[in-house]
This record gives C-alpha cells, structure tokens and sequence, in this order.
C-alpha cells in the first residue's frame, strides 16, 4: 500500500492511495468525511453493517470517524478528499 499526498489547500486535500492485487487496507477511519474517487481497479469498502464495491470510475462518500477497511480484488488507485486537517487513523 502506497499513500502520499496530491494537493493541499485551506479547504480540502487530496491523497493517492495505491494498492496491489489481493491487498487490504487495514480497518481505519478519517477524522473528516471523505470522497473516494476509483482511478483504476476494483475492490470494495468493508464496514461492519455493508460492504461497497468499487471498479474504476466508482465514487463514493465515507462519513467521518466510520470504521472500515480496503479489499482490492484488482491494481487500485484511487484519491480521496478530505479536510486539509483530517487524518487517517489505522485501528
């Protein structure tokens, strides 16, 4: 798993996530809301009541503090906005 930063200003922030085939992301949760844009690949958001799939092209809006995870079944690339102060908190 790779994560670095885009673009930051004084009202949102952009990071790139990459991840390889069969990798997860380990269960996490922003201090913001976040919207993930799918730029390649497919996977799914696993929270404890539902799962969310994505392919390219997906979006999707995570609430603030909501507990999840990141499978990908497919090379995924995505970027995720958020709050310029917001943080990813691996649990």
């Amino acid at each position: 798993m790779e994560m670095k930063q885009l673009y930051r200003n004084d009202y949102y922030k952009v990071i790139e996530v990459t991840l390889n085939d069969g990798e997860v992301m380990p269960q996490h949760k922003a201090t913001s809301d976040a919207f993930i844009l799918v730029k390649e690949g497919t996977g799914k958001i696993i929270f404890s009541d539902n799962e969310i799939e994505l392919q390219q092209g997906s979006t999707f809006m995570i609430p603030a503090n909501k507990e999840h995870r990141l499978q990908v079944h497919e090379a995924f690339n995505a970027c995720i906005i958020f709050a310029p102060e917001a943080e990813i908190k691996f649990l």
